[in-house]
């Protein structure tokens, strides 16, 4: 995660002079972040609601914590966040700063399950000094459940793109001649709408539509479905094989989105995808779920469509619109990378992180904590 996701908001950070420390699992950019400069300590994170699994990596963060004297500890993802958050605390002296990529709860959960989450969050929140959130829709959630304390506690960082690599100057399949391709970028995980995906890749193809697809992505080792192996034996169980391209992993998202006309992403729960806004600077048009974030980064009708989730006919629908109409898609995607430009460059989103730190911190802490990087170096 700190590689893929949030490496412009580090490098912002030690470019304001900031000392930073990672702690995550060891995977496989654990040691790419330690050549790029970071200093790196591997604790044993896992996504697990297994509460026993968790008291490992508690007293490593602790222990670390502790030890290390940190200015701020910036936590993320919900339970990584909680165990991070809880023995920050413990710990004494960080203020904590939890940076909420999208609530585990959403619209869709059942009643008692998304109250138990609430009041997790809650309980876990009355340790937490601030909340940065990637989307207004979960902030504005955060006050009215009392997550969050008041509005001061509160700041909304958008995720952000490098508009220069995530260019419009793009050419689909199609204009350059070939058949239709409609795409996803994520992880292979059932939440994100892989199966109403295939759904809509049948519909489509079974409409006699020349449409391909793109999937660009897996399943992480530590994903508890391991949906990655599923979806491409369904693929073969429906003779679609012919129809899909899997890439896997890969560090070149830009050129598979280069290949694409239609971005789709079906997913159940998001925070606030950056993949969506990936497709929207290369100028694709987005088909979407109706969810947080989503409906956030799409404008139905103008940079693409919103479509209830877990509903594979009405996602085939609007993609077959698109399919079929390619000069209101091209319109849309125009729109969109306007709007990306607009909210979404990742030099803005950098500034506004930073200014959360020096925010939190204080002239006199900045200078300590200056210091003592210093010192460290």
């Amino acid at each position: 995660m700190p590689w893929v996701l949030l490496w412009p908001w580090l490098c912002a950070l030690r470019d304001a002079g900031y000392e930073v420390h990672i702690a995550c699992s060891r995977g496989k950019y654990f040691d790419r972040l330690a050549a790029a400069g970071m200093h790196m300590h591997p604790v044993a994170l896992r996504r697990s609601f297994n509460p026993f699994v968790h008291f490992r990596p508690f007293v490593q963060l602790y222990r670390l914590i502790r030890r290390g004297r940190f200015s701020v500890v910036n936590t993320h993802s919900p339970v990584a966040a909680a165990v991070g958050r809880l023995a920050a605390r413990l710990a004494g002296g960080p203020k904590v700063v939890y940076t909420v990529h999208g609530f585990y709860f959403h619209d869709n959960m059942p009643w008692l399950w998304r109250r138990l989450f609430i009041v997790l969050e809650w309980l876990v929140g009355q340790v937490t000094d601030h909340f940065m959130f990637v989307s207004e829709e979960d902030r504005q959630t955060a006050l009215r459940t009392g997550i969050a304390a008041s509005e001061k506690q509160t700041s909304v960082i958008f995720n952000g793109i490098n508009l220069d690599v995530y260019s419009s100057e793009r050419a689909g399949r199609r204009e350059r001649g070939g058949h239709c391709m409609v795409g996803i970028v994520g992880r292979i995980v059932k939440e994100k709408g892989y199966r109403e995906f295939l759904q809509m890749a049948r519909a489509i193809r079974d409409a006699g539509r020349d449409v391909s697809f793109l999937v660009v992505g897996d399943s992480l080792p530590s994903d508890r479905d391991q949906y990655g192996e599923k979806l491409r034996r369904m693929v073969k169980e429906e003779g679609m094989e012919g129809a899909f391209l899997f890439t896997g992993f890969t560090p070149d998202v830009p050129r598979y989105l280069r290949m694409m006309d239609i971005f789709v992403l079906p997913s159940y729960r998001e925070g606030f995808p950056r993949s969506v806004l990936e497709a929207m600077g290369m100028g694709l048009p987005v088909v979407a779920t109706d969810i947080r974030g989503c409906r956030e980064a799409v404008v139905h009708g103008k940079t693409g469509m919103i479509v209830p989730p877990r509903d594979a006919r009405a996602l085939a629908d609007a993609v077959s619109h698109l399919v079929d109409h390619p000069e209101e898609a091209a319109r849309m995607g125009a729109a969109g990378r306007r709007r990306a430009v607009e909210l979404y460059d990742e030099r803005i989103v950098q500034q506004s992180f930073v200014q959360v730190f020096h925010n939190l911190l204080g002239s006199r802490e900045r200078e300590e904590a200056y210091a003592a990087s210093a010192r460290n170096a």
